[in-house]
């Protein structure tokens, strides 16, 4: 089956990670890179994640219902999930009014004081692994919005849960990227001027699926062993 098929079957749970939103998401690719670390990851989740967008549309219509308009007026969407790992730090990103601070061997944590809302948005990054169908990831910015109950109990570890409300992301007012990984698909033969207008990163990815070898480090030359293994590969 390829990867983001319609015949995909999505089971299991992810991994979340959060950073501070500095006002401009970098692309794609770069974001995971950064973000996909131990440092970076908010603890593992017990009970699984979920993503819900709810629009709210306007109906008006004349007396005689002839003349329907419908008009999108209002939107919002919010990520949920439970930390089944956590600590102070934790607490300190899913609290705007947090204050954390060590005195010797103690970390202390201080919630509350509305003045003391620091006014922080992060970006939250869900990843679904998957191997063999395809990884699938979420992207928001906002902040936790259900506060957070701490319960401690004799027959269950405690989980934290919380709650995003997801803010615009660009100047479109994106508030949720649905990424999912695809089996990529190569032209079968390409010219040199196609692969000139490529990074050489994506000239050996392509290299790479068809099975060529790239010894080469100068683009020119990198392009010139993919044409002559190209050649060599229609000869077969």
């Amino acid at each position: 089956m390829k990867k983001g098929s319609k015949e995909k079957v999505t089971m299991g749970s992810g991994e979340v990670f959060i950073d501070e939103f500095n006002g401009q998401l970098p692309e794609f690719q770069t974001l995971i890179t950064t973000m996909m670390t131990d440092e970076k990851r908010a603890g593992w989740i017990k009970g699984g994640a979920s993503i819900e967008y709810k629009p709210t549309m306007t109906t008006e219509k004349d007396d005689l219902g002839h003349i329907v308009k419908e008009v999108l007026t209002d939107e919002e969407a919010t990520f949920k999930t439970g930390l089944f790992t956590w600590n102070a730090e934790t607490l300190q990103k899913l609290c705007s009014t947090a204050r954390l601070e060590t005195a010797g061997k103690y970390r202390i944590l201080k919630v509350g004081g509305t003045s003391n809302d620091d006014g922080k948005q992060y970006v939250i990054l869900f990843v679904h692994k998957d191997p063999v169908e395809g990884n699938c990831y979420l992207v928001i910015v906002g902040r936790n919005s259900a506060g957070f109950t701490i319960t401690w109990a004799t027959d269950s570890a405690t989980v934290i849960d919380a709650e995003f409300g997801c803010k615009p992301q660009d100047d479109e007012g994106t508030l949720i990227q649905f990424v999912e990984e695809i089996d990529e698909e190569y032209k079968e033969e390409y010219t040199e001027e196609e692969l000139n207008v490529l990074t050489i990163e994506q000239i050996k990815l392509i290299a790479t699926a068809k099975g060529y070898t790239i010894t080469k480090t100068v683009k020119a030359e990198i392009i010139a062993e993919f044409l002559a293994a190209q050649e060599a590969a229609k000869q077969q």
